[in-house]
C-alpha cells in the first residue's frame, strides 16, 4: 500500500481506543499507561500518547502507530492490519491486490468447506443426530458456534458439488484434501458421518479439518485432512487464534493434547487453551506460544502416556525461554473427562491445587517409577535429576541436590564428587541464599535515582546512558522507569504526586530506604562528575554479573556456543577499559 494511504488510516484511527481493546489503560497526565501486552510485567510501562497517536513500551520498546500496534498484537501482516483498520475507519482500499497472499484462494475454499459443514450440522436430519451427540457431551450452542463445529454427511459428493457450483477448482479441492478421486474418475468427499473440527492458522483462516466418528464401533476415531501447502500440524496449534484475546488478558497459555480438552476447559471458564492435536509438541509450536506469551501451563492427560508426553514437552518449551508449569489431572483422567465428572468449578480449582513448576513435576515423575531400594533404580533416578538441574541456577541445584540426598539417604558431598564427566556439577555446593550486592553498587544505584528525582534535565541526559536492565535491584529499575514516565508530562517532580504513581513495593522502597538516606534528608548536592562515576559503577557491575553468568553457562553447558564465547571476550575487553 502507498504510504499516503497508510498515513490516512493511522490518522483516522484513535490509538487510545484501539489499544484499549487489548490493554486496560489508566490516564497519567497527558498520556495513558497500562501493562505491556508484548511482555510480562508487574509495573505498567506501556505508554499511549493520544497527542502523538502512538503507543510504546518503555521497557521492551514494542509498539508504534495504530497499524504497527494492531499488526503486532494480532500477529498479521501489515497489509492485513491496514485493511482491517481501514474498514473500521470507513476508508475504501482499491489496491487490495497489491502483495496478495498466494494462498488466498486456498483459504477461501477451506473457509467455505467449514461453513458448509457448520450449516449441515444444524440444517440436516443426520446433522441433528450429530448435534444430539454434542449436547450429550455437555456442549452448548454457544460452544458449538465459538468452535465452528460442523457435520459431514454420509458418503457421497455433496461437498464436491457445493464447491463446484460455487466455482472452486477441482484441483484445489483435491490438493487441499477435502475431495478425492476414485479409480473410475468420479469425485467423493473425504469426510463422511463425522463431527468436523475446523483448524485455523494464526491469522484465523481455516487451513485443515479433523473429523470424529459418531460410530462407537469405528476403530479410527479421528481422521485429519492431509498435510498441504497451508496445513502442517507441527506448525499449528488448535484454537490459538480464537484464544488470543484471552491469552493477552491472562498472559498465559494452557496447552492441551486434544480438541475436546480445549472445548471442555473453555466451557469451564479456562479460555486461554490451545492443543497440539494429539501429536508430540514441536519446536515450531513452542515458538507459536512464545510469540503470544511468556508463560505456559501444560495440561496433558493424567495417564502414563500423558505424563511421559509432558516430560518430553518441557525442554522444548524451556528452549523458547518460556516459564513452564504443569497441571497434573488426578485419577489419570484427561481434562475433558474431569470436567464432565466433577464440573467446571472443580476443574478451575485444579489450577491452584494441582499445578507445579516444571522441576517439581519432573522430580516426582522420575521418582514415581523407581524403587529407591534398588541400586539400578537409584542410579537412574540420580542421573535423571542431575541432568534436569544441569543448566539451572545455583539455588535450584542446591535445593534438588539436597532433596535427592534426603530421598536416597546419601550425603550431599557425594553428588559433587561422583562422575563429573557424566554431568557437570560445581566443585562446591552452592549455598541457598540471595546474591549480595556490594555497598558501592547499592549506593550508586540509589544516588542515580536521587539525581533523576531532582531534575528533568538530568533524567533526560541519563536515559541513553543507563537502562533499567543495568540495575541490579529490580525495584530501583522500575522506579527509574516511573521517573521517565512522570517527566513525560511534568517539567518538575512533585514528590507526593510521584509517590502516588508507584506500586506498593516501589513506594515502600522509596519511603523506607531512599527518603531516609542522609543524602536526601539533608538535600546534599551531587555533581555531574559524581553522577558519571555512579553510572560507570552500575554499568561495570552489570557487566560483571553478565560475565559470571556466561562463565557459569560455559562451565556447565554441554553445547558451548560461539556467541557466548564472543560475548564473554567482548565483556572482558570492556572491563579492562573501565579500569
Amino acid at each position: 500500500m502507498e504510504s499516503k494511504l497508510l498515513d490516512e488510516i493511522n490518522e483516522k484511527t484513535a490509538i487510545v481506543d484501539l489499544v484499549s481493546e487489548f490493554v486496560s489503560l489508566q490516564k497519567r497526565g497527558k498520556n495513558y499507561m497500562g501493562l505491556c501486552p508484548f511482555h510480562q510485567e508487574k509495573t505498567p510501562s506501556f505508554s499511549v500518547s493520544p497527542e502523538k497517536n502512538i503507543a510504546k513500551c518503555m521497557s521492551c520498546g514494542e509498539g508504534g502507530n495504530p497499524i504497527n500496534f494492531y499488526r503486532k498484537i494480532k500477529n498479521i501482516s501489515l497489509n492485513e492490519a491496514a485493511s482491517e483498520l481501514a474498514a473500521r475507519a470507513g476508508i475504501t482500499i482499491e489496491e487490495v491486490k497489491v502483495n496478495k497472499n498466494p494462498h488466498e484462494a486456498h483459504y477461501k475454499l477451506m473457509n467455505e468447506v467449514a461453513s458448509f459443514y457448520q450449516f449441515n450440522l444444524k440444517n440436516s436430519e443426520k446433522g441433528q443426530e450429530a448435534l444430539k451427540y454434542l449436547y450429550n457431551r455437555q456442549m452448548t450452542d454457544e460452544l458449538i458456534s465459538h468452535f465452528k463445529l460442523g457435520y459431514a454427511p454420509s458418503h457421497g459428493n455433496t461437498l464436491y458439488q457445493v464447491l463446484r457450483d460455487k466455482g472452486f477448482a477441482v484441483s484445489d479441492m483435491i490438493s487441499l484434501g477435502v475431495v478425492k478421486q476414485s479409480d473410475d474418475g468420479s469425485y467423493y468427499d473425504l469426510f463422511s458421518e463425522r463431527v468436523i473440527f475446523p483448524i485455523t492458522n494464526p491469522t484465523g483462516n481455516v487451513v485443515g479439518l479433523s473429523g470424529r466418528t459418531l460410530n462407537p464401533k469405528e476403530q479410527v476415531k479421528y481422521i485429519n485432512s492431509p498435510e498441504t501447502v497451508i496445513f502442517k500440524k507441527g506448525l499449528l496449534l488448535y484454537h490459538l487464534y480464537e484464544a488470543l484475546s484471552e491469552i493477552r488478558k491472562t498472559k498465559q497459555v494452557v496447552l492441551y493434547e486434544g480438541f475436546f480438552d480445549v472445548i471442555s476447559s473453555y466451557a469451564a471458564g479456562v479460555q486461554n487453551g490451545v492443543a497440539t492435536m494429539g501429536t508430540a509438541l514441536t519446536k515450531d509450536q513452542a515458538k507459536l506460544i512464545r510469540n503470544v506469551s511468556t508463560s505456559v501451563i501444560v495440561a496433558y492427560d493424567g495417564d502414563s502416556a500423558g505424563l511421559k508426553a509432558i516430560d518430553q514437552a518441557i525442554p522444548v518449551l524451556e528452549k523458547e525461554q518460556l516459564k513452564v508449569e504443569v497441571l497434573t489431572i488426578p485419577e489419570k483422567m484427561d481434562p475433558d473427562d474431569f470436567v464432565k465428572a466433577y464440573g467446571p468449578e472443580k476443574f478451575e480449582a485444579l489450577f491452584g491445587e494441582y499445578t507445579t513448576d516444571a522441576y517439581q513435576f519432573r522430580y516426582d515423575y522420575y521418582k514415581l517409577s523407581k524403587n529407591l531400594q534398588n541400586a539400578n533404580d537409584m542410579k537412574e533416578f540420580r542421573k535423571q535429576v542431575m541432568q534436569m538441574i544441569q543448566s539451572s541456577d545455583p539455588s535450584i541445584k542446591a535445593f534438588y541436590i539436597q532433596k535427592l540426598s534426603t530421598d536416597l539417604n546419601i550425603p550431599v558431598e557425594s553428588f559433587v564428587e561422583k562422575r563429573r564427566t557424566e554431568i557437570q556439577v560445581e566443585p562446591q555446593l552452592p549455598k541457598m541464599e540471595k546474591p549480595r550486592i556490594d555497598n558501592k553498587n547499592t549506593k550508586a544505584e540509589r544516588y542515580v535515582i536521587f539525581a533523576m528525582l531532582r531534575s528533568k534535565k538530568t533524567t533526560e541526559s541519563l536515559l541513553n546512558k543507563i537502562k533499567p536492565t543495568d540495575f541490579a535491584d529490580h525495584v530501583s529499575a522500575t522506579i527509574r522507569i516511573q521517573i521517565e514516565h512522570y517527566y513525560e508530562d511534568h517539567t518538575e517532580l512533585d514528590l507526593n504526586d510521584f509517590l502516588d504513581t508507584l506500586t506498593g513495593d516501589q513506594r515502600t522502597f522509596m519511603e523506607n530506604v531512599m527518603l531516609k538516606d542522609m543524602f536526601w534528608t539533608k538535600n546534599l548536592p551531587i555533581s555531574e562528575e559524581e553522577i558519571e562515576t555512579y553510572v560507570k559503577l552500575i554499568k561495570e557491575a552489570n557487566l560483571r554479573r553478565r560475565l559470571e553468568y556466561i562463565k557459569d553457562k560455559l562451565a556447565h553447558e554441554e553445547q558451548i556456543t560461539e556467541a557466548l564465547i564472543k560475548e564473554r571476550d567482548q565483556i572482558i575487553v570492556l572491563l579492562k577499559h573501565t579500569k
